[in-house]
């Protein structure tokens, strides 16, 4: 089977249903916090904590900001994040298309969705990584506490100055992450389900 017949035709009852039940794990992507990053320093044993959603950032952003001031670092302010502006319709854009395949049962659509989808949390992961980086490299010389250039890392601690940074994945990453990988499982159902037919149609034909 060639990967141009692979990608189309029509879905079947199984792969409809892996299809719904990925648009129904996006449904609370998009009001669930999708990163959690939490600074911890003996000032701080309970942290203070960030939490970042599709739309915007909340949480401790004032003390944080305070902290921000002392190292150089700017504002956290929801405005430097254009990407706010679109992320929930995009998300509303893969839930249409899950929802579309599902009804009109065509992979065609299906495999759209799940690439478009892949292609934005890959560009969204780095932009992440961007901003993270843009944050700990302009400091201002100014500040009370001088700091070496730093990045934070987008998965896992980093240590700036007697502040351990922790930053992980949250609901909504994770249920990102569940519907997107319901696309592969789909695929390949679908292709074992072909070659189960085939594989029938040649018997039949012996």
């Amino acid at each position: 089977m060639s990967p141009s017949q692979l990608f189309r035709g029509e879905l079947s009852r199984t792969s409809r249903t892996l299809v719904l039940v990925a648009a129904l794990l996006l449904i609370p992507s998009a009001f669930l916090p999708v990163w959690n990053i939490t600074l911890v320093a003996p000032q701080y044993p309970q942290g203070l904590s960030l939490a970042i959603y599709a739309n915007k950032v909340a949480g401790e952003i004032q003390e944080v900001n305070i902290l921000n001031h002392y190292i150089g670092m700017k504002e956290i302010e929801q405005d430097e994040f254009p990407e706010f502006r679109f992320i929930p319709f995009l998300i509303l854009r893969f839930l249409a298309l899950a929802v579309l395949a599902a009804i009109v049962a065509r992979l065609e659509i299906g495999a759209l969705g799940w690439i478009d989808f892949l292609v934005f949390g890959l560009v969204m992961l780095f932009d992440f990584q961007h901003w993270l980086y843009e944050y700990g490299h302009n400091l201002s010389p100014g500040a009370p506490i001088s700091l070496d250039p730093f990045t934070p890392k987008f998965i896992g601690t980093t240590q700036v100055a007697n502040f351990t940074v922790k930053s992980w994945p949250a609901a909504g990453a994770v249920m990102m992450a569940l519907a997107g990988l319901l696309g592969p499982v789909a695929l390949f159902f679908e292709w074992r389900r072909r070659k189960d037919h085939a594989a029938l149609d040649q018997q039949a034909q012996v």
